[in-house]
């Protein structure tokens, strides 16, 4: 009897420190709201951003938070990792439509270059999608790539990836060869 009297008084010593414990003590999540600043929401951005921190999913987390600035020299003797600095999507796209435009002028079989879009892969890595067309008298090229722009906004370097070429004969062509006969 003793011992169901010790027991039921601990379970409601534990249900009663369970009531008293603030509600985000029971399970970690976080909002913006929690961050100061935009730089220490980012380090909780995680691969599949379980805490939904990034709503457009463009890798940066709350944005509509003040950028920290640094400076400052608070008590906290612990060392924090440096951020990694962000690839603009504006300046990758930039880099990629010039290296692209590089590209077709230098090939002796496309003309034209049309972009398609740019996606981010990581915070410095964003991929680009190209369509390059040429045209002669018998034949249509039609050949998509993909232009991988890569590193800083300072300092990055684009990579011409995944290119498929398709070669039509056009009817013109025939044409032409019909008549030589």
């Amino acid at each position: 009897m003793r011992t169901l009297k010790t027991m039921l008084l601990a379970t409601t010593a534990a249900l009663a420190v369970f009531a008293w414990a603030p509600a985000g003590a029971s399970a970690l999540d976080y909002d913006c709201a929690d961050f100061a600043t935009q730089e220490e929401a980012q380090e909780y951005l995680l691969p599949g951003d379980p805490y939904r921190l990034d709503g457009d999913n463009d890798g940066i987390a709350c944005e509509d938070l003040p950028s920290g600035g640094g400076g400052g020299g608070g008590g906290n003797s612990e060392m924090q990792p440096a951020a990694v600095p962000m690839l603009d999507k504006g300046v990758a796209r930039s880099a990629a439509k010039h290296s692209a435009k590089s590209y077709v002028r230098r090939s002796s079989r496309l003309s034209s270059v049309a972009f398609k879009g740019c996606r981010r892969k990581s915070r410095q890595h964003v991929a680009c999608r190209f369509v390059g067309r040429g045209r002669s008298d018998s034949r249509r090229v039609r050949c998509s790539f993909n232009v991988s722009v890569e590193g800083t906004n300072a300092r990055h370097s684009t990579h011409l990836r995944n290119r498929r070429c398709t070669t039509r004969e056009t009817l013109s062509g025939w044409a032409l060869l019909g008549s030589n006969q």
